[in-house]
């Protein structure tokens, strides 16, 4: 591992100047999408590349509660109320008709669900449509062309993207899928991905990224109204997505009611009644931040009370295949097209469902699981 391109991410934190947060969201997007979607990496020579869609969801899910909050909240030097007139982050004035139409409809949770279950409805479509495509420009335009120029004084010297951008015409799908899968790649070094893997999380923490970019809206906000905590706080906001939750709950109820019987994935042993039944996130959300289907797998309460946020170690995974593939199978079945969506993009890769789709998920799984423990250092439970 070459740890020089880590001393160049810090400098470039520390040193490049900053006029607006973009710099912040580009790398905390870019360090969670190699630690999340090594599925989707694709290698070439010394570099590699990932989905630039993934980048535009993760500025999605960022800046959606910072717009969102009753407070104006300054994302650039001297930015104004005045999304017309006024200095102001490019993509904002998209990003309204969206936090409107969702405002009271769940908001950002209720959003973040149509989104990947390709449910956004058509009288929003248009708006998202060019809301996706104005923070794709911004990207790649702004933070992406300029990250770095202090030190090799070159554009595009740290990340780079596929040319030209794809176009999106009034009738192209507003999806999850359609994103990752049509709005081409971006770029950055081997070594640099590898630094990413390993001490991301250090980088992109409370004390340097997050800490930066809250440190950054408190000073632009003249009113002196947005505090640095409360930046953290709409910093580190996820979408809930109970929905997803409760729609696992009900298949699973739904065996009981048939007459059939559920086992504890995890133990093998009876699930008794519905109400002894917890919900276990495989790959724990406080870890992941993920309400996919294929996460959701039943479990004894007790047993889900010992794992608690801990990593399923890999020889424990194995041991239990085949209850998770069964419990897959059963999740396909009731709900086939969410179900796909969802595996696709989390475990499968690009590439539509083959029928070996089950071992080829279960193997990216086993090696998330690997890579939670012996690089991100995250307890391993075995039961």
């Amino acid at each position: 591992m070459d740890l020089a391109q880590y001393r160049r991410i810090n400098n470039i934190i520390e040193r490049d100047s900053a006029d607006a947060t973009y710099k912040y969201a580009l790398l905390r997007g870019v360090i969670e999408i190699c630690q999340q979607f090594s599925h989707l990496r694709e290698e070439d020579g010394d570099q590699v590349s990932f989905p630039l869609g993934l980048l535009v969801e993760k500025w999605l899910l960022y800046y959606y509660p910072i717009f969102a909050a009753p407070t104006f909240i300054p994302q650039k030097n001297g930015e104004t109320q005045d999304l017309d007139a006024g200095k102001t982050i490019s993509f904002r004035k998209h990003f309204a008709p969206v936090i409107d139409y969702y405002r009271d409809r769940g908001g950002i949770s209720v959003f973040y669900s149509d989104y990947i279950r390709g449910s956004v409805p058509e009288e929003i479509g248009p708006a998202f449509r060019i809301l996706v495509k104005e923070i794709r420009n911004t990207i790649v335009r702004m933070p992406m062309k300029h990250l770095g120029y202090s030190q090799s004084k070159e554009h595009y010297s740290v990340f780079d993207y596929d040319r030209p951008l794809y176009r999106l015409s009034s009738d192209s799908p507003v999806d999850r899928s359609h994103l990752i899968e049509n709005f081409g790649r971006f770029f950055l070094s081997r070594d640099l991905c590898t630094v990413f893997e390993y001490f991301g999380s250090f980088i992109s923490g409370e004390e340097c990224l997050l800490k930066k970019w809250a440190a950054f809206t408190a000073s632009a906000d003249k009113t002196g109204t947005v505090t640095e905590e409360c930046m953290l706080s709409l910093l580190t906001r996820t979408p809930t997505t109970e929905r997803a939750i409760a729609d696992a709950r009900n298949i699973y109820r739904s065996v009981f009611e048939e007459g059939g019987s559920l086992a504890c994935v995890w133990s093998g042993k009876a699930i008794p009644s519905p109400d002894a039944m917890h919900i276990d996130h495989v790959l724990p959300f406080s870890v992941w931040k993920n309400n996919d289907l294929w996460n959701l797998l039943p479990a004894l309460d007790s047993v889900n009370a010992q794992k608690r946020d801990r990593i399923p170690d890999p020889a424990l995974l194995k041991s239990r295949k085949e209850h998770v593939i069964g419990y897959w199978g059963l999740l396909h079945d009731h709900v086939p097209r969410p179900f796909e969506r969802e595996i696709s993009v989390s475990l499968l890769g690009l590439q539509a469902p083959r029928s070996d789709w089950q071992d080829r998920a279960f193997e990216h799984l086993t090696e998330k699981c690997a890579y939670l423990i012996d690089v991100r250092g995250y307890a391993a439970w075995a039961i």
